[in-house]
């Protein structure tokens, strides 16, 4: 198998497990409050007391408490593991990068999603269906740490991803942190200021040039530069969207969860 052959996060764990030592699982249940982070801590990310971080291996948990999905961590862990993903030398990465850049592909929208093959529609309870783990005591609930938004500028109707934290609030209740600056926070302040909410999307798990081309920042990728043209570059092919089933947005097709929503004008959790 080769790095070509990656379309989504299934075919890149196949690809990592062609090569020893990048990828470790274990059919051990784990709990997914402090539990599976402190085993990917002492397995895979190993202890970063002094720089540089140890390079271990990526992990899959094949069996989480209370969900029939597993859990993987540490896909772009390291430099090496980008590059095998990205089928580059590692001090070739980021001349790829630019290269995409510079060669992007645009998304197209398909209607055969793998994403959307099981539809669970409200009420529902994000707790028990998406298995974000809580990684310490400290932290204010589960969290998805890879959580890739897509929303359209309400005032031109440009498209734009970002990854951002999402904490786990309730059944159907997610906050989102925003730092500054980032593409999708100006497209709610916009949708806020004209007292209306924001529809999104929200891709977990994915190809991983999806997520590495969503890191792209300004000047790079200006407001309204649709990112995943950069992963289309990545990988030579189009990235596939779908049609979200009950917001007018588009989602990563071939996503393993999508969850699709609303960013409330004039909420703030603290």
């Amino acid at each position: 198998m080769k790095a070509e052959d990656v379309k989504d996060l299934r075919t890149a764990l196949e690809l990592l497990e062609t090569v020893p030592g990048e990828l470790v699982s274990t059919s051990e249940e784990v709990d997914p409050e402090a539990e599976l982070a402190a085993v990917y801590r002492k397995v895979g990310a190993g202890v970063p007391v002094l720089p540089p971080a140890p390079a271990g291996p990526a992990m899959r948990f094949e069996r989480v408490k209370g969900f029939d999905v597993p859990v993987v961590a540490g896909v772009l862990g390291t430099r090496r593991r980008v590059a095998l993903l990205l089928g580059a030398e590692p001090e070739r990465v980021a001349f790829r990068l630019l290269e995409a850049l510079e060669h992007p592909a645009a998304p197209v929208e398909v209607t055969d999603a793998p994403c959307q093959e099981a539809v669970i529609r409200a009420p529902l309870d994000l707790r028990r269906i998406v298995p974000a783990p809580t990684n310490t005591r400290l932290d204010a609930g589960p969290y998805i740490t890879m959580g890739l938004l897509r929303a359209h500028d309400p005032e031109t109707g440009a498209a734009d991803v970002t990854i951002h934290r999402l904490c786990v609030q309730g059944p159907d209740r997610l906050s989102v942190y925003f730092a500054p600056g980032r593409h999708i926070d100006v497209f709610r302040a916009k949708a806020e200021a004209r007292g209306e909410a924001l529809p999104v999307s929200i891709s977990i798990g994915m190809d991983p040039a999806v997520y590495l081309a969503a890191c792209f920042e300004p000047p790079a990728t200006p407001l309204g530069c649709d990112e995943l043209a950069i992963a289309g570059g990545l990988r030579g092919r189009p990235v596939r969207l779908a049609r979200c089933v009950t917001q007018p947005v588009e989602a990563v097709a071939d996503a393993e969860f999508v969850i699709e929503g609303e960013i409330l004008p004039g909420e703030r959790i603290r």
